[in-house]
């Protein structure tokens, strides 16, 4: 290799959307953000910066998590259809090796940034700064606005879960002690004796009242403090009176009246009801939970149809492509055929057929000319 090809070698730059090389000499598209100039190998490449330019600028290395310059990387691999990007050529060699293992090892979500509003799925007029729980019905407030890239796993659907499972482990042998006589197999109770079987339900049922249960019952408190009275506030009396209750005919049956008593002198006990409660309570958030992020998907996939930049025509008559954000009440844009309509507006000149299934689900385009709203 001469000198003058070595040169041209170290001049190369890569390309921060797509990953490829690209040589700023060669007249290819470029940018200029927070001082520095990008180089791209297209202007489809170029729009797609434009757009959303932080989301290009740096990248995680998938093996060790260090962070990485996109457009001066010199070590990247592809992996179905994806680029990466590396630190070392060492890291690259191991993922080359099993790029699997580091791609399903999911990192750790980024916490949220200072000063997030943070709002109720259900009665968005709450907002406050920070996370917390809704002053109305009690449920865990979001992040407002945060892109579902940002967000991570929901923290309250991964802690639901968690906790629904282990109520479920610990409520179904409790069943099985308490139901078991009422359907033919009172040998159960009869393994450890009555007394014996008492303290073995408050065991297992304690945790999964004051553990599992434990959100709802802040809940309860919560609604009872501030007077804003909702399912917590029932949920949670109910569960606890059953609780201690129990607790109390468990430590001390003798305070208790006779007619309490069984021939014995057992009192009989609720944490079978507690604790299926709290297990039963527990499905059905996780389940809403589901639901909710779900729905959000779906909405968020819908919005990611939309366009993201717009081809606006300026007054000496030359086009520039801008990101949707910037574009102003008054602004002249050119849509160009099979190009999405970006923002809403009036047609000026020309005349073309515009696809508005999104909106009416009408699949046939519908013919627009002068003065026709977009």
């Amino acid at each position: 290799m001469d000198a003058s090809a070595a040169t041209r070698e170290t001049m190369l730059v890569r390309d921060p959307v797509c990953g490829m090389t690209v040589d700023p000499a060669g007249g290819k598209p470029r940018h200029e953000y927070d001082g520095r100039t990008y180089h791209f190998c297209s202007e489809g490449c170029r729009a797609k910066f434009i757009a959303n330019p932080e989301a290009y600028i740096a990248a995680t290395d998938p093996v060790c998590g260090m962070e990485v310059d996109r457009s001066s990387a010199k070590h990247t691999a592809s992996h179905a259809g994806e680029t990466h990007y590396f630190c070392s050529d060492r890291c690259k060699s191991k993922f080359e090796a099993a790029p699997q293992d580091y791609l399903d090892a999911k990192p750790a979500p980024k916490p949220m940034p200072v000063g997030t509003i943070y709002t109720c799925p259900m009665h968005p007029q709450i907002e406050q700064v920070g996370p917390g729980s809704c002053p109305i019905c009690g449920m865990a407030l979001e992040p407002k606005g945060v892109p579902a890239a940002d967000e991570g796993p929901n923290p309250e659907l991964v802690d639901f879960t968690r906790r629904f499972w282990v109520g479920t482990t610990l409520t179904l042998p409790l069943l099985v002690m308490t139901m078991g006589p009422l359907i033919g197999f009172g040998g159960v109770r009869d393994i450890f004796g009555e007394r014996a079987t008492l303290w073995v339900e408050m065991i297992l049922g304690t945790p999964v009242v004051l553990w599992c249960g434990w959100p709802f019952l802040v809940r309860g408190w919560n609604s009872f403090r501030t007077g804003n009275l909702n399912m917590f506030s029932l949920i949670s009396m109910g569960v606890i009176a059953a609780w201690i209750f129990s607790v109390v005919a468990v430590l001390a049956p003798q305070i208790f009246p006779d007619g309490f008593r069984d021939a014995e002198g057992h009192v009989g006990v609720y944490f079978e009801a507690a604790a299926v409660i709290v297990t039963l309570v527990l499905l059905g958030q996780v389940m809403e939970l589901r639901a909710r992020e779900g729905t959000g998907r779906a909405i968020r996939a819908l919005l990611d149809m939309a366009a993201k930049t717009a081809r606006v025509i300026r007054p000496d008559g030359s086009e520039e492509e801008i990101p949707l954000e910037q574009v102003q009440v008054g602004d002249r844009l050119r849509v160009r055929p099979g190009d999405k309509v970006p923002v809403d507006g009036v047609v000026v000149d020309g005349r073309s057929s515009v696809d508005e299934s999104m909106i009416s689900g009408e699949p046939v385009p519908v013919e627009k000319v002068s003065g026709d709203p977009v």
